[in-house]
């Protein structure tokens, strides 16, 4: 509640601010809200409301852009800062720190590299990567050069991933849902974070190198009592060694990620710390030069070195099927009709240990340029008997309508 008081406080500062030309007689600002209110109806017969209304407040100068981005949900009766951030260039040189979000990886289906945020999975799974990211507070200061650009980033403590813990999306187990929780502190300097990343570009390939000491946005747990059952919840650092890259072959686009997750329990003795892992996507991409339809396939995959079958160990209770290994493949379409008023997206996800699977389905038509109606669908489930997220999640499939406005 601090930090959005804090959030308030600085636009109602800076906007008045804005209004005078101190820094430059060339600069823009813009103002602008969206609106959009959602229907559904879940399988278990549960009626689905909200509305979110979200407002950007843009300053832009030669030498500096400051952004403001607030969104109010109705169904969390809440308000969230999606980003606070002030942008300085000079030169070949830009500095940028606040609360925001940014990516690495170069495949456009999912990331096994996009590290530096963690995840936001109070609405499940949805079609939109940037959507379930959490923002986090970090300063970034990038160099570009003529074919090749570099980044440094420091982050002040993490922000970990939104685990609901209750709800039709809870993810805790029922035999902890009385205990009493105790979370390690994120936000304190000894909790910082670290990461680098080097670009370049020869071609039509675009490659880069990573490197990111930081922690696992999902938490181990350690017991400390069984009666009253108390959990502390550990974070694990870790080091990761990353390759990202793309290959552009007009119209098909294959990109590649990689890297080896260097954990603070090399040995793989503690059961509440994460152990080391390697994780590898690769993904071939068509795009319809004329129509601008897309088609893209995706296989990600991930193995866990000294995996141990302790079933409270947390890489066994995160595994599908209690394997080290995993292989999931995803699959997205999506294509534009009318003159690109109407456009039809889906995207399958199966991962093959558990055979489980999520399917969404969306549509949406302009009626305006600045006024969409939509219809979604998502799908949960999974072909056999085996249990996973996907499985527990079956009665969450849902049909939802509505409409985004922007003034």
């Amino acid at each position: 509640m601090k930090r959005i008081c804090l959030a308030i406080l600085l636009i109602l500062v800076l906007l008045p601010l804005y209004s005078f030309d101190f820094f430059a007689e060339q600069a823009s600002r813009t103002v602008s809200f969206e609106l959009e209110p959602t229907f559904g109806l879940y399988r278990d017969k549960q009626f689905h409301q909200q509305i979110d209304l979200r407002l950007l407040a843009e300053y832009n100068e030669e030498r500096y852009r400051g952004l403001a981005a607030l969104t109010y949900d109705s169904a969390k009766n809440g308000l969230e800062a999606n980003e606070l951030s002030l942008s300085l260039f000079f030169g070949q040189h830009a500095l940028k720190a606040g609360l925001f979000t940014h990516p690495w990886g170069s495949a456009s289906t999912t990331h096994v590299v996009d590290v530096l945020q963690g995840r936001d999975l109070r609405r499940g799974l949805v079609d939109d990567l940037e959507k379930m990211k959490r923002p986090t507070f970090m300063t970034l200061f990038t160099s570009y050069w003529e074919t090749s650009s570099l980044e440094l980033l420091f982050k002040p403590g993490f922000a970990p991933s939104f685990l609901p813990t209750e709800g039709r999306y809870s993810l805790i187990p029922p035999a902890f849902a009385t205990a009493t929780i105790t979370e390690m502190e994120t936000h304190a300097l000894s909790a910082y974070e670290i990461g680098s990343r080097y670009r370049v570009s020869l071609g039509k390939l675009d490659a880069g190198l990573l490197y990111f000491n930081g922690h696992y946005p999902d938490p181990g747990f350690s017991i400390t009592s069984l009666a009253p059952l108390s959990i502390d919840l550990i974070y694990t650092r870790y080091q990761l060694f990353g390759l990202e890259s793309s290959l552009l072959l007009e119209p098909f686009t294959l990109a590649f990620e990689g890297g080896f997750f260097l954990s603070e329990d090399r040995s793989g003795s503690e059961s509440a710390l994460f152990n080391n892992k390697l994780a590898y996507l690769a993904e071939l991409s068509y795009t319809h030069p004329a129509y601008e339809a897309f088609v893209a396939l995706a296989y990600q995959g991930r193995y866990v070195f000294d995996f141990s079958t302790n079933p409270s160990d947390v890489d066994f209770l995160a595994s599908y099927d209690g394997k080290a290994y995993e292989n999931t493949l995803i699959f997205v379409v999506e294509y534009p009709l009318i003159h690109q008023k109407l456009t039809l997206r889906g995207a399958l996800t199966y991962q093959m240990e558990s055979e489980g699977y999520a399917f969404l389905l969306g549509l949406s038509y302009a009626l305006l340029d600045n006024l969409h109606v939509f219809g979604k669908a998502t799908i949960y489930g999974a072909l056999g008997t085996k249990s996973s997220l996907y499985k527990s999640w079956d009665d969450n499939d849902v049909v939802m309508v509505g409409l985004q406005a922007w003034f």
